[in-house]
């Protein structure tokens, strides 16, 4: 078994083609105002966008791998970018934030809802009075999380990396009483499936489940958003994007 976490290079791969939430996410820091704080910053896969408001941003991750393939990727911006090494479940910046953001499904590695609060709390410290929290994940669907739990399924589209055509095949085998999903990737070189396996577990939260989180640590839900063109979110939409402030 391998850590997918400590793999950037193939991580990065993986996302290449993953701009859908480009134009959303700047729109919303655009109107949030700088400085910025990304949660579960990963490879740095967002932090152009906020480059490109001419805005500060900090990124945080507890993966070292990670953190150190993204210094190198925005090495040159060392006056405005910034990447700490903490856990988003207990962090102290000895500042606040205008902008204040957790990228597409990085929240659903909170495996309970106290490391979720927990989280909530630290971002709710760190916010600005007039500041704007920005949280996206994909609603629970029932069509994948109860899959055959033992066929793998394609998890992504064809994408380039050490010259090979790849795509990440996935199964998942998911507990409905934790609410946590469990998932094994393997990666397919030239229709070829390699023998090692990338595990990790998500926990499936509902959106009423969301509401009441953010209730509990002192926000106010300005806008349920659900898909990434900034449509409303609906039975209909597959994601659950919120836009909070403080109370």
């Amino acid at each position: 078994m391998v850590d997918i976490y400590t793999q950037p290079e193939l991580y990065d791969a993986i996302h290449s083609k993953y701009e859908w939430d480009y134009k959303l996410l700047k729109s919303i820091g655009k109107a949030a105002g700088d400085p910025v704080l990304e949660l579960a910053s990963g490879t740095g896969r967002l932090t152009q966008q906020i480059i490109d408001l001419g805005y500060h941003y900090i990124g945080i991750d507890k993966s070292y791998e990670f953190l150190s393939f993204a210094r190198n990727k925005y090495e040159r911006f060392n006056d405005s970018v910034q990447f700490i090494h903490s856990d988003i479940r207990n962090f102290k910046l000895e500042k606040k934030f205008s902008f204040v953001f957790i990228g597409f499904n990085s929240f659903l590695h909170l495996l309970t809802n106290s490391d979720a609060i927990r989280c909530l709390n630290c971002v709710y410290a760190h916010l600005k009075n007039d500041g704007k929290f920005f949280l996206s994940i994909f609603k629970p669907n029932p069509e994948f999380l109860y899959r055959d739990k033992d066929r793998y399924y394609p998890a992504t589209d064809i994408f380039e990396f050490n010259g090979y055509r790849c795509r990440i095949m996935e199964m998942n085998d998911y507990d409905e009483y934790t609410q946590i999903n469990r998932l094994t990737w393997r990666l397919e070189e030239n229709n070829n499936l390699m023998e090692d396996e990338f595990k990790f577990s998500m926990k499936m939260y509902y959106p009423h489940e969301i509401d009441i989180l953010l209730d509990k640590t002192g926000f106010i839900i300005e806008k349920k958003i659900g898909d990434n063109d900034g449509s409303l979110m609906s039975e209909e939409t597959e994601l659950q994007i919120y836009v909070c402030s403080r109370a």
